[in-house]
């Protein structure tokens, strides 16, 4: 799903997780200046982006729910909103936009759970014939389509719409990620309600690919989408039709063709806004402007959501870190292990989590391992537990490197006279975030390791910089996870985003290590349980010893509403797709 790590720019589990949410996500926030105010949203005066066929229009126009205008602001506004390349590296393109308006086959529940989307008649198992693994190794998947699931201008979904996601995952320029979709080697469409779909060997995270399915009828014959759907998605196969998209708002409004009766919205429109800084989410929230947003923890979250303001906080799908560039274009030295292991010894991740999240959740948890979420399976272990501040460490690592501390209150210094700082990036605006920053710059200036800090805005970070690999060589950002235990995309060799392979892949360290490439491809290919928590046990001493990047806890959601506007909020909290997944089922009061 484009549910691992967008950046949002959380980030993006998981063959295509966005980052922040890097994210991952996994995530495009601008200045936060809230732009748009709930009162001069005016979607009755646009004209729906439908497709042509006149029942979509029609469609657009229509009231479904009955049920009055829901306005909700969101914080992180994507910059374009196509589903295959850069544009879905954000967390918030997904949350905001494709989880409402496109199909997928296999999804998870709103407590992340796997099971077959609306569009299938059933979930492929060994029990249906639906999953199989010959003896010669290839593995094959048979998708049965629901008979009733059509897009938005009346066409039914078949199995050329699969092929043709295939081919687009493979054929489109940048591309963001192919992982899993290059080991098919055929999909069968000869039955438009059966795709057969075969692998080249087995593939044990297939739950997250094909999420979302596109619409071949629609996008094709072409299977290079590059320069399709970049500033609307003007056909829908979920519960929302896209009514308008801008960088001012964007707004649903029912899908009538929607088959699946126990998602039909119940509300007539949906209308978000940009509320891109704290302060402004909080104000809008407060002053009633909005009726709920879904916002990042941030400090005093508990002292200013009150009122009538309703929130939740906990679960969460998002790992945060600080995620080492190894090819950064402004590193003035090489980013070595060493200093990598260094930077490590230097923080006191325990008090980082405790400033981050201590007004959300009770206690929270510093993470311990690079890749895995532990509130989702066995997979995450202790890996990184010998990390803390270690002055006696620090300065072995670096003097073996040649390092010297000339003042030893000052900074390290290398032998061509240049000193240990690090260029390190964030999302601007974002509260939390930036008072890590704070925190960290005074943290590590006893251990000699200083920081310059560039911010930039959401869509800058995650949809330009970090798939062209332009950041750092430190960025702090969330990466989505999945319930599977797949980090192929994080570390395969082969997905550093590039020139030469037209900056394709979202292992964003650029961690060119084949023994991590190797693992993460194992652990893709194994189906057996137990053998594959062997194999992630194994990446994750290898990645302790690398550090490709500093884990520092999971990012818990968090969902507001105003309590006497909004009821049916807050159950989504959980949710990988956001605390927006189930908007369907929410009404607006009076």
């Amino acid at each position: 799903m484009s549910l691992l790590l967008v950046a949002a720019a959380c980030g993006s589990g998981d063959s295509d997780q966005p980052s922040d949410a890097g994210a991952a996500p996994p995530a495009g926030e601008q200045s936060g200046d809230g732009r748009t105010a709930a009162t001069e949203v005016s979607p009755e005066t646009a004209a729906p982006t439908g497709t042509d066929d006149a029942a979509t229009s029609e469609a657009g126009t229509e009231t479904a729910g009955g049920g009055g205008e829901l306005i909700l602001a969101v914080e992180q506004w994507p910059e374009c909103l196509n589903p295959v390349t850069s544009c879905a590296n954000a967390s918030w393109t997904l949350w905001s936009v494709n989880t409402h308006v496109l199909p997928r086959l296999m999804e998870l529940d709103l407590q992340n759970n796997y099971q077959a989307s609306p569009t299938l008649a059933e979930e492929p198992t060994t029990d249906n014939g639906g999953l199989q693994v010959a003896d010669d190794g290839t593995f094959t998947l048979t998708y049965r389509l629901h008979p009733d699931a059509v897009w938005s201008d009346g066409t039914s979904m078949t199995s050329s719409d699969v092929w043709y996601t295939w081919r687009a995952r493979l054929d489109t320029d940048g591309t963001l990620n192919t992982v899993g979709y290059e080991l098919i080697t055929d999909v069968n469409t000869d039955d438009p309600q059966v795709a057969v779909v075969t692998f080249s060997e087995p593939y044990a995270p297939w739950r997250d690919l094909f999420d979302p399915i596109l619409p071949a009828h629609h996008l094709g014959p072409d299977t290079n989408i590059a320069d399709r759907w970049n500033d609307e998605i003007s056909i829908s196969g979920g519960p929302w039709l896209q009514h308008s998209w801008s960088q001012d708002q964007h707004v649903l409004v029912p899908n009538e063709l929607y088959w699946d009766t126990e998602r039909r919205p119940l509300v007539d429109r949906v209308v978000m806004v940009p509320r891109e800084d704290t302060d402004s989410e909080v104000v809008a929230l407060q002053t009633g402007e909005v009726m709920a947003a879904s916002p990042q923890p941030f400090p005093g979250a508990a002292e200013r959501l009150g009122g009538d303001l309703t929130f939740v906080g906990g679960g969460g799908t998002f790992i945060e870190g600080l995620w080492i560039n190894q090819n950064a274009p402004d590193r003035r030295f090489e980013i070595t292990r060493n200093i990598r292991q260094a930077v490590a010894y230097s923080l006191d991740r325990e008090l980082i989590a405790d400033v981050a999240l201590g007004s959300i959740i009770e206690d929270p948890q510093v993470l311990q391992c690079a890749g895995w979420s532990p509130a989702v399976g066995e997979w995450c272990a202790d890996d990184f537990a010998h990390y803390g501040q270690d002055l006696a460490k620090v300065t072995e690592l670096l003097t073996a490197e040649g390092w010297t501390r000339p003042d030893p209150d000052g900074l390290w210094v290398n032998a061509e006279g240049t000193e240990l700082v690090l260029q390190w990036n964030t999302v601007a605006g974002n509260k939390r975030r930036e008072d890590v920053q704070a925190l960290v710059s005074e943290m590590t200036a006893p251990f000699g390791i200083g920081w310059e800090i560039i911010n930039y805005d959401p869509g800058e970070l995650f949809q330009n910089r970090l798939p062209s690999m332009n950041f750092g060589p430190v960025a702090l950002f969330a990466n989505s996870t999945s319930p599977d235990p797949t980090v192929f995309r994080l570390y395969d060799i082969d997905g550093i985003p590039s020139e030469a392979n037209g900056f394709t892949g979202q292992n964003f360290t650029a961690y060119a290590s084949q023994e991590a490439s190797d693992l993460a491809a194992a652990i893709d290919r194994e189906v057996d349980a137990a053998a594959r928590l062997a194999l992630v046990r194994q990446l994750g001493e290898v990645l302790a010893t690398d550090v490709p990047w500093i884990p520092l806890y999971v990012l818990p959601n968090l969902v507001v509403w105003n309590s006497t506007l909004v009821e049916g909020a807050g159950n989504a909290l959980f949710s990988a797709y956001g605390g927006f997944a189930d908007i369907y089922d929410w009404r607006v009061i009076g």
